[in-house]
């Protein structure tokens, strides 16, 4: 025990110096950062010695820019007896010249640097998910460069930055090029020829987990002429997470219908009260409430047989319907129950009362275009 005192000592000693450090560094640009973000401080002790490491991630200013700190100290008693200190710190200085070396680079090949950067910072603070001007891969591509993870710190600083960067704006400035190209190759493969039919039908998708799910209910509400789709919460949609598990199943579906994510399914209710405040708004779920989906009347049958909806200043005014489906475990969010107009479900007469989302959603949508005696072309109408 007391060959170890020295050396406790020595790394607790250390620790105190080094939260000194990084708090000098965090002190001398307080006022560009939130407070409340922790140094994360991690010891292990081996049979070398302790390993202390420090790190901090993800640290966001107050003028919307996106800074990160790495920090890391190894103390290790090695085979000669003497005690090793490694610093690493990837500060702001280094982190401020490869971004305008790597923008300068960019802007070389045309591609709007800022304009990314925006893009890379709000696809990790919002729910709006990954600019489709860019697209995924180039917006990661970016964010790799910017700010490295810790494993690669070291070989972050012994590269040479005006190198790395030329490297890095080739490598962004392809993969947004080549994510413009398969998007104008779905549009290619669309026959322009025919007029989609859309009618006064919303789908509301809460809390969905499945991108399988979601991409199939979009392939049903594209081939049913849904207006929309709105998601919420943690629900994949195109361009946010989970979008290339999404396209596998809706098939360029996703890149037909016009769909707005909100972070909150009452935000979403808010939407269709400005937006659309003619629409029925139907929840899908077993409840004590709840109506057998055929058993109802679903307005919207003089505005489906019209040739186009009524709009005034980008709001709907025609009357339909907005129909809600729940997340596969939990459902429609209970809070907004007693907001809805109508409850719907889908007789059960197994074992199990519940059946897939994705199963549930052309059922009522078809049913709902029955109701409105929707045919083929509107020639056929009664």
């Amino acid at each position: 025990m007391s060959l170890r005192l020295p050396l406790m000592a020595k790394h607790l000693l250390l620790i105190l110096l080094m939260q000194a450090r990084v708090a000098h560094s965090f002190s001398s640009r307080s006022h560009l950062l939130h407070p409340g973000r922790a140094i994360t401080v991690r010891s292990t002790h081996t049979q070398h010695g302790f390993i202390t490491h420090f790190s901090n991630r993800n640290v966001f200013s107050r003028a919307g820019n996106y800074a990160s700190i790495y920090t890391t100290h190894h103390l290790s008693k090695g085979i000669d007896n003497q005690d090793a200190a490694i610093y690493t710190i990837d500060n702001f200085a280094d982190r401020d010249k490869r971004k305008e070396r790597l923008h300068f680079h960019l802007s070389e090949l045309g591609v709007d640097a800022v304009a990314l950067e925006d893009a890379s910072f709000r696809s990790q603070t919002t729910m709006e998910g990954f600019d489709n001007r860019f697209g995924k891969p180039a917006i990661k591509s970016y964010r790799a460069y910017i700010d490295p993870k810790p494993s690669r710190a070291e070989a972050v600083a012994r590269e040479n930055v005006e190198v790395a960067a030329n490297r890095f704006a080739r490598q962004i400035d392809f993969l947004a090029k080549r994510h413009r190209s398969q998007a104008a190759e779905w549009v290619r493969h669309i026959d322009e020829s025919q007029h989609r039919r859309t009618f006064p039908l919303i789908l509301v998708l809460d809390n969905l987990r499945s991108a399988a799910n979601v991409g199939s209910i979009y392939r049903s509400a594209e081939a049913c002429g849904c207006l929309e789709i709105l998601t919420t919460g943690i629900t994949p949609h195109p361009n946010g997470n989970g979008s290339e598990k999404l396209a596998k199943s809706a098939l360029g579906a996703e890149q037909i219908l016009p769909t707005k994510h909100f972070s909150t399914v009452r935000q979403a209710m808010e939407y269709l009260k400005e937006y659309r405040p003619n629409v029925m708004l139907v929840g899908m779920e077993t409840t004590e409430r709840s109506k057998l989906y055929n058993a109802i009347q679903y307005p919207g049958r003089e505005a489906a047989s019209s040739d186009e909806l009524a709009v005034e200043n980008e709001c709907m005014i025609s009357p339909g319907v907005a129909l809600f489906l729940g997340n596969e475990v939990s459902g429609v969010d209970t809070d907004i129950m007693p907001l809805l107009d109508e409850v719907v479900e889908i007789p059960m007469f197994g074992l199990k009362n519940s059946l897939n989302v994705a199963a549930c959603a052309p059922v009522v949508m078809y049913e709902i275009l029955r109701q409105w005696r929707v045919s083929r072309s509107s020639e056929e109408l009664d």
